[in-house]
């Protein structure tokens, strides 16, 4: 597939839908945070071929569930800039940012039927190895349920059970999954890394005790 293709209608819509407003370091927190792990695998490149489809990918996030909503005026997407900190792993390549935005959706309409979602938009910027001399740009993640009762309004949830997605690898029209986003801004060339999420696992800063482990079979 040729390197400056470009990504599909439905990616460039999560971008405006999901990323935040203003740019910026995370709100400072009065308690140590909540911290995700996620893992799954490569299901489907763009715009790059260095990256073999069952690549291992693995990371982990750290929130603070204080953050406030900088979207009230919509009942249907709440939007918090309570990421703290951001590292994905894509087989042997890093990325991080100390950066990032949480959307919960609750009987939203946005992707063409009613979902309830969880989004995770990190970045840019994106720090990292190039792929096939594309820098990192950033990485989305949107796990959905379709049967739109997950959530029960647009708080931002302490605890997100993978068991409760129907939907956890990318899908054309709803952009589900994960995605590494690369992008040349010099020459306008674009890729996609996509990835099933396949695991979930949300544990307490400082606790000994995870919470809520669960996995996709």
């Amino acid at each position: 597939m040729a390197a400056n293709k470009k990504l599909g209608r439905s990616v460039l819509l999560f971008l405006v839908v999901c990323a935040s407003p203003f740019s910026g370091a995370a709100t400072e927190s009065p308690i140590e945070g909540i911290e995700v792990r996620f893992s799954g695998e490569v299901v489907e490149v763009e715009g790059v071929s260095s990256i073999a489809i069952g690549t291992e990918v693995s990371g982990r996030y750290r929130f603070d569930p204080a953050a406030q909503d900088f979207n009230p005026a919509d009942n249907a997407l709440g939007l918090y800039e309570a990421v703290q900190d951001f590292v994905l792993s894509v087989g042997d390549a890093e990325y991080s940012t100390d950066t990032g935005t949480i959307g919960v959706l609750d009987d939203s309409m946005r992707f063409g039927t009613k979902v309830d979602a969880y989004t995770l938009t990190c970045g840019p910027p994106l720090v990292g190895p190039a792929v096939d001399g594309l820098p990192p740009f950033q990485m989305d993640m949107n796990l959905a349920d379709t049967t739109a009762s997950l959530f029960d309004g647009i708080a931002l949830p302490e605890n997100v059970d993978a068991a409760g997605f129907d939907i956890r690898a990318p899908t054309r029209g709803l952009q589900t999954g994960g995605h590494l986003l690369l992008r040349d801004s010099a020459s306008g060339k674009i890729g996609d890394v996509a990835f099933v999420v396949k695991t979930l696992e949300v544990i307490r800063t400082g606790d000994d005790a995870s919470v809520a482990p669960a996995s996709r079979n």
